[in-house]
């Protein structure tokens, strides 16, 4: 069979490889059908995050069940439609049954599919076939009229909206809510949108892109676009960075609300980071750094979409056949999903 590696900087190679099988209980062997191209991975493939090639690309996808271990036989089906978490987790151990299956202690920290190094171990979703591990934990199985190019990113950046707003909004809904786009460009805007549909105050879109200004203005989402990013953008109940860029999040920590929640989708790849204390600690405020609870926020979420509340579909700016996935990954789009099998 085919996949996408990384080979080094901005060069991507399709690899042919052994077939994969059923090997053990608790697996299930997966046709990716729609793979999203995470945010990050444009990072990846331009050398601009601290994981090195070489590495089989793609984590965010929508399959079809092609066979499963002895064991599941009860619980899926050939063809079966699945989401699948990106991050590996067995969903036994004490992390997983707290509800924390992204610091899984059966696996070493941060084992996903399609970045390294859990990708040299599990592979990468641009690839005809991919192996569950822990099937029974990381599939989420999704309806047969849901379309898979609209969810191909719900284990990682649609999980995200969860994380920066949804989770904050199930408990307070009247939230004046602030999203600060940027190059998590993506999440900003399923963020939004998700802020826009689910929540009941204000929202507010920040962005320094009038492409992505104007996708979320046709959504009907309040937008605000600035040429550089202000000191402040005003004073909101809710702030969700986005911008992966200083002055993003100086702006979005700087508009914090009096006891207000800060969420952050970014990753600096550093240990010194600053932020306005003085100001944080004379006026209150919460702090949400952390990656994605991925199984956990899929399930979540994947309810508001099938109950027809939220559609990330309007997201997606283009689509891309299997066979030219190679050129397609590094070409510019703000959320790219590459389909196989026929879908469209």
């Amino acid at each position: 069979m085919q996949h996408l590696v990384f080979r080094k900087k901005g060069i991507l190679e399709w690899e042919e490889v052994p077939d994969l099988k059923i090997t053990g209980k608790n697996q299930a062997l997966v046709r990716p059908i729609a793979i999203a191209r995470c945010d990050l991975d444009i990072g990846i493939v331009t050398s601009k995050t601290l994981f090195r090639p070489p590495f089989p690309l793609g984590h965010e996808f929508v399959g079809e069940i092609i066979s499963v271990s002895d064991d599941l036989s009860d619980r899926f089906t050939t063809k079966q439609r699945v989401a699948v978490s990106f991050q590996i987790s067995c969903g036994t151990c004490p992390s997983c049954i707290a509800a924390d299956s992204k610091s899984c202690t059966t696996l070493p920290p941060v084992t996903s599919f399609g970045m390294a190094p859990g990708a040299q171990t599990y592979g990468g979703a641009v690839a005809e076939a991919v192996l569950v591990p822990y099937a029974s934990q990381m599939l989420l199985p999704i309806r047969e009229s849901t379309d898979p190019v609209a969810v191909a990113s719900l284990s990682d950046n649609i999980a995200e909206a969860w994380k920066l707003a949804g989770k904050y909004l199930e408990s307070r809904p009247d939230s004046k809510v602030l999203v600060v786009g940027g190059q998590a460009a993506s999440i900003g805007l399923y963020t939004a949108l998700l802020a826009h549909r689910f929540g009941r105050g204000t929202v507010v879109y920040w962005d320094t892109d009038k492409a992505r200004i104007d996708l979320a203005s046709s959504l009907g989402i309040p937008c605000e676009y600035t040429e550089t990013f202000p000191k402040s953008a005003g004073k909101f109940d809710l702030v969700c960075e986005c911008a992966s860029t200083k002055e993003g999040w100086d702006m979005g920590l700087r508009s914090i609300a009096p006891n207000g929640v800060f969420t952050s989708a970014s990753i600096f790849w550093t240990n010194k980071w600053e932020i306005p204390y003085l100001e944080l600690y004379n006026f209150g405020a919460k702090l949400h750094i952390s990656r994605v609870d991925s199984r956990e926020y899929m399930t979540k979420i994947l309810s508001l979409i099938e109950s027809g509340i939220y559609d990330p579909g309007p997201i997606v700016t283009k689509v891309a056949s299997f066979s030219e996935a190679k050129e397609a990954w590094i070409e510019p789009s703000t959320k790219l999903v590459i389909t196989q099998n026929g879908i469209n």
